[in-house]
């Protein structure tokens, strides 16, 4: 089992944002609540959150690249096995 990370709406006018940095690397594990990645919004910089428990399986975005809003960008698998 595993779980989209998709690219939040940060405000009422974002389109698209671009992930500035991811803060874990693939195989990390990531908590509920823990910031995994900063994006850059059309208004500041913002840490989102992991919805989901488990380990960062894939970046699908790099950092530095724009994905629009409810886009994929990573994906969190539930098990370190599925990495």
């Amino acid at each position: 089992p595993s779980a989209e990370v998709t690219m939040p709406a940060l405000s009422s006018t974002m389109t698209e944002g671009k992930i500035v940095e991811w803060t874990k690397s693939v195989g990390d594990a990531i908590d509920v609540g823990e910031t995994i990645m900063v994006v850059e919004s059309d208004k500041a910089d913002m840490d989102v959150e992991a919805f989901e428990a488990g380990f960062l399986a894939a970046v699908l975005v790099d950092e530095g690249d724009a994905a629009p809003v409810g886009a994929p960008v990573g994906i969190i698998a539930a098990n370190e096995a599925d990495v």
